[in-house]
């Protein structure tokens, strides 16, 4: 096994750990872990396989994703408004029947041996949970509202990958370029109140690999009813009061040791945590505009 690190991958920021996530399940073998030194920059594991290597999987794997039928890819009719007629979206918010159907149909496949669809369905949403106007209410993960789209987001982001942007990205850090993003750095939060400008003239930015990684990673952060709420796995509290926790280890971790560890929660006992290898906690708090947009804050660090 070879040890890659990933100075452009920082464990702390919530985009970051959700990268590394999508590397595992990207990466066939892999194990992950962070950086105890204060930088909490991730590190891979990997069999024979050198830093171009990991870029050349991480491109293919975006490319790949083109088709049409690609496993994560889900659209729906929204109904017509006073303002514009049905239209074809690529979101989580459909209505209840339309998120059952396409729960039925990944579950269909899953009985064929291919589990990647029902992985992601599992990460949007629930057939439970509804919002205030009756649609299915999704993930704590989706920020996108208006007419931006959550998987319409993703496409663009998948369509922009290449190999060099992914070694940029990965191994020299700071690989934001103008673009559309998930809302998920917390140095993409652009809310007026907490400017000093308006930044509705600013353009956007966004690491597209990183972005990538991190919508691949989100299937191991699924979500589940709670009576008639949804949960999502790593994240507390409802409505506008949500934080998002993770653990950061050391000790490289496969694929199905990383499922499991997130299912735990670590915020307990410090002894306890570090005698399984997790040395610190972070958490993020959700913050939602009044237009329904969401970002992280600035994430916290306990050791």
């Amino acid at each position: 096994m070879s040890r890659i690190q990933l100075v452009g991958v920082d464990g702390s920021n919530p985009l970051g750990f959700l990268a590394a996530l999508g590397l595992l399940r990207v990466v066939p073998g892999a194990k992950l872990g962070f950086a105890e030194d204060g930088s909490f920059r991730a590190f891979v594991d990997v069999l024979d396989k050198s830093e171009s290597d990991l870029a050349s999987l991480i491109a293919a794997d975006a490319d790949a994703a083109a088709n049409e039928r690609a496993p994560w890819r889900f659209t729906y009719t929204k109904a017509a408004t006073k303002k514009q007629g049905p239209q074809e979206v690529a979101d989580l918010k459909p209505p209840p029947d339309d998120f059952k159907k396409f729960l039925a149909a990944c579950i269909e496949v899953w009985l064929t041996g291919n589990d990647e669809a029902a992985d992601y369905a599992a990460a949007y949403g629930t057939e439970i949970a509804v919002d205030g106007k009756g649609n299915t209410k999704p993930t704590a993960f989706h920020f996108t509202a208006a007419q931006q789209t959550f998987l319409g987001a993703v496409e663009g982001i998948r369509a922009s990958v290449t190999q060099e942007w992914v070694e940029t990205s990965l191994f020299q850090g700071h690989g934001e370029r103008p673009g559309s993003n998930l809302r998920w750095d917390p140095g993409a939060e652009r809310n007026w109140a907490l400017m000093a400008n308006n930044p509705s003239g600013d353009g956007t930015r966004v690491d597209a690999p990183l972005e990538w990684l991190a919508f691949r990673g989100l299937p191991l952060l699924p979500s589940f009813p709670r009576g008639l709420r949804i949960i999502t796995t790593g994240v507390v509290g409802r409505g506008d009061d949500m934080t998002f926790t993770w653990p950061l280890w050391s000790i490289p971790a496969s694929l199905q040791t990383t499922r499991s560890a997130l299912q735990v929660d670590w915020t307990g006992n410090t002894k306890e945590r570090a005698a399984r290898g997790v040395f610190a906690t972070c958490s993020s708090a959700i913050r939602r505009t009044s237009q329904g947009f969401g970002n992280f804050g600035p994430s916290s660090v306990m050791s």
